[in-house]
């Protein structure tokens, strides 16, 4: 019997534990998903700071919000244009004779000018509208008092309406600022000098004519609309 006991011993039994029937596959609990919850990215600054100071130094609104490499391309593409123009325009002189040697017709500088232009236009317009929605999805911003952002536009027009959250209304009266910038250097005693050299001229209506009365009118034009809307946009916020 010891030797039948050794060979048919099948060791302990534990009954307790579920026996997989014959023909079925055992089930295995499964562990608990994992839940990862998405933290939102951090914002250094709200919607108005971010905008206004890259409406100032394109560029920096996207910095102190994380978006580095954008702050960095809107700050160079400035200074890429801002030192374009000022090599071109000192270099003016010795440039035309160049090209006339060279049978390069003098409209490619003008050309060249007027792409420089509008680059830097449109860079730094891009630059506030886009440090302002960068840090918009972050939350709703405050809107400012009426007062504050008439006066905001009253330094510069475009800045009250980007306070109160009117990004589109803030590129608009932007660029005629910019717009008239370029109008009022044109009219200089240095902006002449430069449209002589570069064999242009303005037409007579515009130097003696009607010109200089839209040269002084348009910006106080400008600029009580801009005052206006930036205190009519911001009531309307804050009667939301």
């Amino acid at each position: 019997m010891n030797g039948d006991e050794a060979i048919y011993d099948l060791g302990e039994v534990e009954l307790d534990k579920p026996r997989p029937v014959f023909g079925t596959t055992p089930v295995v609990p499964r562990p608990a998903p994992v839940r990862h919850e998405i933290q939102p990215e951090p914002v250094g600054a709200g919607p108005a700071l971010a905008g206004s100071l890259s409406m100032f130094v394109p560029g920096l609104g996207q910095m102190i919000t994380g978006e580095i490499a954008w702050g960095l391309f809107y700050l160079s593409g400035m200074g890429f244009c801002a030192a374009s123009v000022w090599a071109l325009l000192a270099t003016l002189d010795r440039l035309v004779p160049t090209l006339g040697l060279l049978d390069v017709p003098l409209e490619v500088l003008v050309v060249v000018f007027s792409s420089l232009a509008l680059l830097a236009i449109g860079l730094h317009l891009a630059a506030v509208v886009h440090a302002h929605a960068r840090a918009a999805w972050a939350g709703d911003q405050a809107a400012p008092h009426p007062i504050v952002a008439g006066l905001a536009s009253l330094l510069l027009p475009g800045w009250g309406q980007l306070l109160a959250g009117h990004r589109r209304r803030a590129a608009l009266f932007l660029g005629g600022v910019w717009l008239l910038s370029v109008a009022w250097l044109l009219v200089t005693p240095a902006g002449m000098r430069v449209l002589f050299r570069l064999s242009l001229a303005l037409p007579a209506s515009l130097r003696d004519g009607w010109g200089p009365v839209v040269l002084l009118s348009a910006p106080i034009v400008l600029w009580a609309i801009a005052i206006y809307d930036a205190a009519a946009g911001a009531v309307a916020e804050r009667n939301r």
